[in-house]
Formats: C-alpha cells, structure tokens, sequence
C-alpha cells in the first residue's frame, strides 16, 4: 500500500525479521493506540502480519468516518478491510504456484571510527580538558578481571596482543559489519487451488517464507520462518426460483512461526547500537579466550561496560525457542427466504497460542558481563476472542429508485488471554538440548519462580447495534446513512455507551444531460461524507480500581512493614472516562478523462479526535499506576489527491501514477491548566531531557530543545557571552563551547528556553508508479517520498559516555577557530554541550526512495500452446534501491 493508497503512511516496526508494520491512517489522532482496525475476511484482528500476501485477493482502505461508520467504536484510526483468495461460481480448478529467492544487504553502514581514529579522537578530548594523553599500552593491558580470574595473566596477555596488533597498523574491529550476514538469504513458497463443482466453491493455499536477518543471521540464527494454511469454502444448501435460499461458508486461516532475532528497540538494550558505539580496539575473537566460542573478553582499561557486542548478541539470544500459532476465521449462513430479503450471521474466532523456551548458559568475560550459574526460562501463552455478528437487509427497487435498509447486531467477547512461565538457575545438564524447567536443580516447585495471567478475565467485551440506510436514484444521485450503538466493558455503567452516527452524499454529475457536450469527460462524481467513530482502547476495567499482588512485600513509609505477598491498589480509578470520539468531514472527486485514459481523485477532509484517551501524569506517590482520562483534542486537516495515466501505442502499454497527502496536525485542546503533555527523559542518550511533547497549537509530538546561536570561536566570543546582568552563562566556558539562546533573558540557560525545533510528522507524502510492458517482457518501479519533517539524531551515535566510539561525523568538530560552527568541541569531562537537548541534534529528514523496481518477462507465446497453462512469467526485483536524501 506503501505509496500506492493515499492518506495512509506505513512503516516498519523494526528492520528485524517478522516485525511486522505499523499503519497509519490521515494523521496521528491520538497519542494512545493508532493504529487502524484491520478486518480480515469478517474477522477483526489486531494485524494482518499472519497473512501471505499469495493469499490476499484485494485490501481496500477505509479513510473517511462514513465508509467505516459501520464498524463504529474501533474505526476511529481507519479501516483496513482484507479479502483472502476465493472461488468462483461456474469456473475450472486451477493451480497456481509462486516462488521468489533473493538475498539482503545492508544499504547503508555507519561508519564508525576505526582504531587509530578512536584513539585519537579520546586524546584531543583529554586534551581539551587539560588532561595528559592516554597512555594506551598500559589501558589495554589493564585487565584486572582476567588476571584475577584465569592463570596465565590472561589480561595482560590480551592487552599485548592488541598492542601489538595496533603497532603493526591493524585498524580494529568493524563491529557492525562483523555483527552483519552477507547476502542473507529470503525466500517465499506459495501454492494456491480455486475451483469450484456443482453449487460449491473453494480456495486453499499453502506458503512457506523464509528471511535471514541482516545482524546476526549468521552468528545466532536470526531469522524468522512462517508456514500458513488457509481454506474458504461456501456451498448452496437450498436453492430457490432465481436465488440462493440457503448458503452457508467458511473462511479459515492457520498460521505457524518461529523467529529468532537481535536486540531492538531503546539504546540500551539494541544490540546494534552496542555494536556502533563499543570501541574498535577490541578484537571480535582472540586464540587465547577462555571463553569456549573465542570471544575476546572487555578491554576493562578502556570502559568495564563496554563489552563485546558479537559475545552479548551471542549469550542473550542465541539460544532462545519460541513458536506462536494463529487461528483466524469465520463460519457463516446466508438466508435469503424470498427474494432481497438477506439474512446473515457469522460466528468468527481469532486464536492465538505458542510457547518458548531459553537457556542462559555460563560465561566469564568481564567484570560486568559474566554469568557463573546457568538458567532455564519457559513460558507459554493462549487466547481467543470471538464476534458473532448478525444482520438482516433487504433491497427494493421502485423504477429508478433503489433503496437497501440493514440493520445488525454484534458481540465481541475476549474468552482467554493467558501467560504463564517460569525460570530457574542451575540446570541439571548444561546442556540446551536439555534446557526445560524439569531439569533444574530445585527441591520443589516452590523453588521455581513462576509468573502468569489471564488478561481476558478482566473482561474486554464490546455489544453493538447498528443500522444502515442506502438510495441510490437513476445511478446518479446516491445517499446513505448509518447509525451504531457500542456498549464497551472498558468504561463504567454511567459512560459505557457510545453513539456514533454518520451520513454520505454522491453525485454522478458526467450522467446530466447537461455534460453531453464535454465529450473529454468519462466520468464524474462527487462525494461529501460526515460522521463519527469511536474508540476505547484502554486497560479494562481501569474505572474502578484494580488490585493488583506483590511477592516482595510493601513499603510504608522509610521501613518495610509487610514483608509477606502483599495487595495493592494498582492503578488509580476514574470512573468518569468514557469514550475518545472522532469526527471527520469529507469532500472527495473522482474523475476520469479521455476515455478513461486519464484519472484524477481528489480529497479533501478535516478529522477531529475530541476527548483522546491518555495516561494521565501523576505524582510517585500516588502509590498506584496513573488512570486514563480524556486528556484532549487533536485536529488533523489535509488533501490527497492521484493522477493517473494510462495508454497503448501498438505492442508497448504504458502507465503512471502520482498520488500525494497534505496533512496538517495540531493539539487544539489538553485536559489540564498547563495545557502540555511532557514527553520521557533519557531517550537520545542517558541523561539528557525529554526531546518531545504534546502542547496546545503545536503536531502531536513535536521536537523540542534548546536553540543555538553557533559556536564560541575565540576568547572574544567567550567574553561577548554573557547575561542582561553582564555574568557570563556559564563559569568554565572555552572557546568550542555551544552559544545556546537564552529566549527570555533571565540569565539562565535551562528547560524555559526550550522551544520547537522541529516536527516528525510529514508535511506532505508522495507516490509514484510507473509500468510499461513491450512484447511480454515489462518493468515496473515505485517511488516513495515524504518531505518536512525533522528527527533527532546524536552525533556521537547516541554515545551517553565518552570512551565510547563515534560515527565519522566527529571529524566535523570545532577544533580550532573556524573549523565548524555546528559540532562542538570534543571534552573528557564536561557534558553541558551534549547533554544540553539543542538544535545540533535536528536533521531534515526528506527523503525519496526507488522503493521497489521489478523487471520480467511473460511467456504469453508459449501458454497460448499450452491447454493446462493459464500463464507464466518470471522476474527479478529489487527493493529499496535507493535513497536520495541529504540525511
């Protein structure tokens, strides 16, 4: 969909095998869960990562609230509505088989210091804070850890060793690249049947997709492997005069995984970010390790955290099992006792369930990275949701009037959402293969720390009502109307129902008689849509308050009273919330020209999301989590728009497609007198403030920090910084130092002079599509782009210590008058110029990215010789191609 559907802005959750994506749907409307509601065949689920995209038949998007109005409480963010492959009526089986094979690279590599580089880089920083240079043999033969705990001086051996590797010009490790698989291997299988015998039609498929990671495939086994079967079938029980009396059908879907991946998510647990910042002077393996796989252990001179990063992937992932099931269908009837009188119900389940296993084994590399006990962990997980859903429509039709009425009902119930485990040191064998919770050392079950849940029991059900009114008038003048009735368990008796109506309007203005003479115009409609969704996706039962049991106890006070398994009040009730509301307006054209040669869509639409649902910001000695309320309303605004051509000259067929989304995002209103929502501490590095937040008039979100004017050049420029009071800003300032702007002239540099500096949401999002085919043989490329917006980036590759290395944009530091006005100076000690949140962080991020390019052939001459071949081709692709972009 990615550049293809506009309005819709899809990213990757992390570039890990498996990790699925994120959807989101015209602007971010809420700082809670945005992402859209995806329907598969009839079933809601909570993402469609599960699927073989062979499976899938058409994906259609749900922008406007009259068009989803229908699914009511959980549209607010937008519908994604799938249809998996079925059969057709009348037609011959038919077997189809796909097959891809490809390989991954890295597209771009940081690149970090290198050794001579690094080492360099930590003396001009000493030396700028007037310290002596390091004396670098003595540091890395200074490895207290080894020499204490193997014979042999094994410290000091590894420190020599490296020592003599750097005199003899070895330039260190390149952890990213020994982190990295080369040409990691992907690969798809898929098989699909259709057909269709007297008053029966069926579809299966079968796929298997196989995807190495890029970090770590090789050392740990990174990848991720799925196995999908999927069955839909529907049968005509009674058949009638003209219609189909009874029909009843199924749609089902069983998917197994495995995956196995790196480290991701925050700087201190991703193992790639280990690898950028860990210093280049430890060698990745030494002959000498006592460690069993060669690991070279940490160089404790230089840093006792910094360890090596092939050795932490290693221990903490390499061996960990896990496999998860997911079962998603529907059965239904259709019963249609005279003729448009449609009656329907559907039972539909969603099941997911699997279990993993991992061993932590013994290792003794450092000070701070060892484990002299080995450890079991098991744990496994289960549950099932259902919607049964039950509607009646009938269709009439008085001359040119047509008119359709459905009135539904629906429940969704969570029956089971269960996690149970439990871990345990010291395993009886040692062994991974053995690696399971019956075969530890433990004198009872006691013993064994175990945890689990039930989240299904704390409810999570939804009862709804719903009814539609269709017209349409000659084909040209078409009207509906909805209205739904949501009953959720999430909020209390007084606010648990939400009432959601909606109404649309088309005109088809290129069938007036009046539009005979604009022979160019194929056709015309315009569209205007109005309506509201809701949303209540929240922890259950948070209304009231939720008790929650401690097995270490509970604190009173300084002392610790109660030292036994303790109840507590876990989070602080509000009965008062009660529904997040989404309201959109919606003017829309669709328009095609010369002979449908050339199409244009246009949209334009303002969304508001009043009432969002937030945690609320409480003080630690609430003594309980933070409840949820209604914290305020978000405005989202744009246009989107596609122009399309298409056309044939002889042999050669041609096409383009441009689409475009203008999004335009603002907090209009925040449920407390400061009328801002701050955003979490410690994200760019350790210690450093929040870099963004939610505030009345600004994006969701927005980048925040300090701006600067440049930086100090000369002692001149240090003496000509100073207060309205005439006191320099800070008392040790040189030369290289950041000259922050102080915004209101208090003579401080702090949090008030914090300002806007920049916004992650996208101002506008482009696609494009281009396809030509000549004789069989065709080409097809899309382009993806996204233009004003900022991120926040460290220049030090979100160093939070100076031993740590950096990237190569160091070498733009200030270091003499003149050399940069942007980096500064480097320092052993002082940390005001990093740890300050300032504009030397911001990036502009524009970008547009060859997304994917696919070059084939058809074998359309050989197939039309063959009776049992309906076609044929082959292809090479290539993804993510390339990236212009200044960042």
């Amino acid at each position: 969909l990615q550049g293809i559907a506009t309005g819709i802005s899809i990213t990757r959750n992390s570039g890990a095998p498996g990790a699925g994506t994120k959807a989101t749907i015209r602007g971010l409307g809420t700082i809670g869960n945005s992402s859209p509601l995806y329907i598969v065949d009839g079933v809601a689920v909570g993402n469609i990562d599960y699927l073989s995209s062979s499976d899938i038949e058409s994906i259609d998007v749900l922008k406007d609230a009259a068009s989803s109005a229908i699914y009511g409480s959980r549209a607010a963010n937008g519908v994604i509505l799938v249809t998996t492959k079925k059969g057709v009526k009348g037609a011959a089986p038919v077997i189809t088989y796909d097959f891809y094979y490809g390989m991954q690279n890295i597209y771009k590599k940081l690149p970090a210091l290198n050794a001579q580089e690094y080492m360099y880089i930590m003396d001009e920083g000493r030396a700028n804070d007037g310290l002596a240079p390091n004396d670098w043999e003595s540091i890395l033969k200074n490895n207290n850890y080894m020499n204490a705990t193997f014979p042999g001086n094994l410290g000091t051996k590894l420190g020599e060793d490296v020592w003599a590797l750097l005199q003899g010009g070895w330039k260190g490790t390149d952890w990213v690249s020994e982190m990295s698989t080369k040409n990691a291997p992907v690969q798809n299988h898929s098989v699909n049947i259709t057909g269709s015998a007297k008053d029966v039609i069926y579809a299966m498929g079968f796929s298997y997709f196989d995807q190495t990671g890029i970090l770590a495939g090789d050392l740990i086994n990174a990848g991720y492997k799925r196995l999908t079967a999927r069955l839909n079938t529907e049968m005509i029980l009674i058949k009638g005069s003209g219609h189909d009396i009874i029909t009843i059908g199924e749609n089902f879907t069983l998917t197994n995984s495995q995956n196995r991946s790196v480290g991701t998510g925050s700087i201190y647990w991703n193992d790639l970010h280990n690898a950028l910042v860990t210093n280049p002077l430890l060698p990745a393996y030494w002959d000498q390790s006592p460690d069993p796989n060669g690991f070279t252990p940490t160089l404790e001179g230089i840093s006792l955290g910094q360890s090596n990063p092939l050795a932490w992937t290693y221990y903490r992932h390499n061996f960990q099992w896990g496999k998860g099931n997911n079962i998603t269908g529907n059965a239904y009837i259709n019963i249609e006792p005279v003729k448009n009188l449609k009656i329907r119900s559907s039972f539909g389940i969603s099941s997911w369930f699997g279990n993993s296993r991992s061993w932590a084994p013994t290792f003794y590399l450092a000070t701070q990275f060892n484990n002299a006990n080995d450890g079991v962990q098991q744990d496994m997980y289960q549950g099932i949701s259902y919607t049964f859903t039950n509607t009646v429509s009938y269709d009439l039709k008085i001359d040119q009037h047509k008119i359709t009425v459905l009135a539904g009902n629906e429940i969704l119930d969570n029956i089971l959402n269960a996690n149970v485990g439990g871990s345990k040191a010291n395993s009886i064998f040692g062994n991974p293969d053995y690696a399971y919770l019956n075969n530890v050392v433990a004198g009872s079950l006691a013993d064994i720390g175990t945890w689990g849940a039930d989240w299904a029991a704390q409810g999570g059900g939804l009862l709804s009502y719903y009814g539609r009114l269709s017209y349409n008038f000659m084909e040209k003048y078409m009207f509906d109307a909805t209205f739904r009735a949501d009953g959720s368990s999430n909020f209390a008796k007084d606010q648990r129902w939400g009432y959601f109506p909606s109404a649309s309007a088309g005109w088809i203005f290129s069938e007036e008689d009046f539009m005979t003479d604009f022979a160019f115009l194929s056709f015309g409609k315009l569209r205007a849509s109005w309506g509201q969704n809701g949303n209540q996706s929240i922890d259950n039962f948070i209304y009231s308050s939720n008790i929650s049991y401690l097995d270490q106890g509970y604190y009173f006070g300084p002392d610790k009273l109660v030292t036994s398994p303790t109840a507590i009040p876990s989070n602080v009730p509000n009965p008062d919330v009660t529904w997040e509301t989404s309201e959109q307006l919606n003017i829309g054209l669709d328009a095609r020209f010369f002979n449908s040669s050339l199409g244009l869509t246009f949209d334009w639409y303002k969304k508001m999301t009043k009432d969002w649902l937030v945690l609320a910001p409480i003080l630690g000695t609430a003594g309980a989590g933070a409840p949820w309320i209604n914290g305020g309303d978000i405005k989202n605004s744009g246009i989107e728009f596609t122009i399309s051509w298409k056309g044939q000259a002889s042999d050669f067929i041609y096409g383009a497609s441009f689409s475009g989304t203008m999004n335009k995002n603002e907090v209009t209103r925040i449920a407390n007198s400061q009328g801002v929502i701050g955003g979490s501490p410690h994200t760019l590095s350790q210690g450093t403030a929040a870099v963004s937040m939610v505030r009345v008039g600004y994006p969701i979100g927005y980048l925040y920090g300090l701006k600067t004017d440049g930086l100090l050049q000369n002692q001149g420029d240090v003496d000509a910084y100073i207060t309205p009071e005439g006191k320099p800003y800070f008392e040790d300032l040189r030369p290289g130092d950041v000259r922050f702007v102080d915004q209101n002239l208090d003579g401080l540099i702090d949090g008030a002079d914090a300002v806007m500096l920049g916004s992650p949401l996208p101002d506008f999002e482009m696609g494009l599509q281009l396809n030509a085919e000549y004789k069989g043989i065709y080409v097809n490329a899309t382009l993806t782009g996204k233009f004003g917006m900022q991120i926040m980036q460290s220049y030090r590759s979100f160093a939070d210590n100076f031993t740590q290395n950096y990237t190569t944009q160091i070498f733009g530091r200030w270091h003499g008058e003149g050399t940069s006005d942007r980096i500064p100076r480097l320092g052993y000690a002082s940390t005001r110029n990093i740890n300050l949140i300032s504009d030397i962080y911001m990036h502009d991020a524009d970008y547009v990215r060859v997304s994917n390019v696919v070059l084939g052939y058809k074998f359309n001459n050989l197939v039309s010789k063959l009776n049992w071949m309906k076609r044929a081709s082959v292809y090479a692709s290539v993804n993510n191609l390339y990236t212009f972009t200044k960042y």
